[in-house]
């Protein structure tokens, strides 16, 4: 494949990856939301109701996640999108991404494994992975920016 495929690529796994962890968090908090030993529950006097608690951890995950794939995430696409093109065509799947990124990536699913065994309530967990989903949706929307930024350049007329 070619350069911009390649971060294509790695713009939808992330994307489809971050779609199901915003899913799934949005699920925990609403689940969270009708159940009286959760925090929801807890804040519903502070908030009005659980149902808005529910919502205040909502947008605060989406804020952090916001934020983590402006700052944090996006210097690991930079990185990505160089190495990628970088690369002599064609690209092979095993030459495309660094032993750092899958290591990354081993490292966050590993994370998200262990978030089930351990014992946090089901409305943080909720926020986590809606904090987690909304970063990787934003670092995938980097990396279709970029694969659009270099849109053209693997044709063979523009190479030097």
């Amino acid at each position: 494949m070619k350069h911009r495929s390649w971060i294509a690529f790695a713009g939808f796994t992330w994307f489809f990856v971050g779609v199901s962890l915003l899913y799934k968090g949005l699920h925990l908090i609403t689940t969270a939301a009708f159940q009286t030993d959760s925090l929801c529950y807890q804040l519903k006097e502070v908030c009005g109701s659980a149902q808005q608690a529910a919502t205040f951890f909502i947008v605060v995950g989406l804020i952090v996640g916001f934020f983590k794939g402006r700052f944090v995430l996006s210097k690991t696409v930079k990185r990505v999108v160089t190495r990628i093109a970088s690369l002599p065509l064609p690209i092979r799947f095993k030459d495309a991404y660094s032993r750092s990124y899958w290591l990354l990536i081993g490292a966050m699913m590993a994370l998200g494994m262990m978030f089930r065994f351990l014992p946090i309530s089901i409305d943080l967990r909720g926020t986590i992975d809606i904090a987690i989903g909304s970063a990787l949706i934003n670092g995938a929307m980097l990396y279709f920016r970029s694969a659009k930024a270099i849109y053209g350049t693997d044709s063979p007329a523009q190479s030097p």
